[in-house]
């Protein structure tokens, strides 16, 4: 989303600083050539732009991906540049200004947990736009569907169908462990630690859609083929998120008609 609107708005989305839990703040300020700032001390010439100074002098988008995985004293190198559209270069003694069409798109997963949480300063900066997840199956279904065939096309992977079958059950699982209870309201389950979002589902079908396409019978069919995909987004906590995986093969797959082949599939990658 956040690629499309800055590709969209300005025509260009590669101004891109990525989140992580060691994002340094030079990412979101400046670094410097080290050998020449040896050489010649703090010049313009030795200041290295990161992405968001090269949005502000061109005006373009700057893109933030998962903010809240940055420390949050990084994340606050933020507050000046977007409250008076300025970055501060104490040891040239000048600043840069933002020239008009500077804006930051940032994103971030509220489903996350053990992330940095906004500080209100930074929060009431941003205008905030929740996407909420897929209201029904079929429409999840659809998106997931949709998505595989673009990425399939995109990694030049051999005309293979993804079978409409096997990204129900993955999306039904997804669901199910998601919201904590299955589809007819009648188990009550417990959810793991991870999202399991439609774009983690994405992914389990894409990698099931290579392994069928290289390994397999070239029809993605086989629970085999997605079982290994789904255990690994499913279990993020190696001891709380195993119990509420086994549980679930337990009490809802092993129980479900037509589901015993991807049963067996994901007790043997589980082990």
């Amino acid at each position: 989303m956040s690629e499309h609107l800055a590709a969209a708005i300005c025509g260009d989305s590669t101004l891109l600083v990525q989140g992580t839990s060691g994002t340094p703040e030079e990412a979101i300020r400046y670094g410097w050539n080290y050998a020449r700032l040896l050489a010649e001390g703090p010049t313009a010439a030795a200041l290295v732009s990161s992405p968001i100074m090269t949005a502000m002098t061109d005006g373009r988008i700057a893109r933030i991906e998962e903010l809240t995985r940055i420390p949050s004293d990084v994340q606050d190198a933020l507050i000046t540049v977007l409250s008076e559209k300025t970055l501060p270069v104490p040891e040239l003694g000048t600043e840069v200004q933002a020239v008009p069409g500077f804006n930051v798109i940032a994103t971030a997963n509220d489903r996350d947990r053990g992330v940095n949480e906004l500080s209100s300063a930074l929060r009431r900066r941003f205008n905030t736009v929740v996407l909420p997840l897929p209201a029904s199956a079929e429409e999840e279904v659809e998106i997931v569907a949709r998505r595989v065939e673009q990425l399939g096309r995109s990694l030049q992977l051999p005309e293979v169908p993804a079978a409409v079958a096997e990204i129900r059950r993955v999306v039904t699982v997804f669901r199910e462990l998601r919201t904590g209870g299955t589809e007819d309201g009648r188990t009550k389950l417990k959810s793991p630690s991870g999202t399991l979002s439609t774009a983690e589902a994405i992914s389990v079908l894409t990698s099931g859609l290579a392994l069928s396409a290289h390994f397999g019978d070239g029809v993605l069919r086989r629970p085999s083929d997605i079982a290994a995909g789904i255990l690994g987004a499913v279990i993020r906590d190696p001891v709380s998120d195993r119990v509420v995986w086994v549980e679930y093969l337990e009490a809802v797959v092993r129980e479900r008609d037509g589901w015993a082949d991807f049963y067996r599939a994901c007790r043997e990658v589980t082990g």
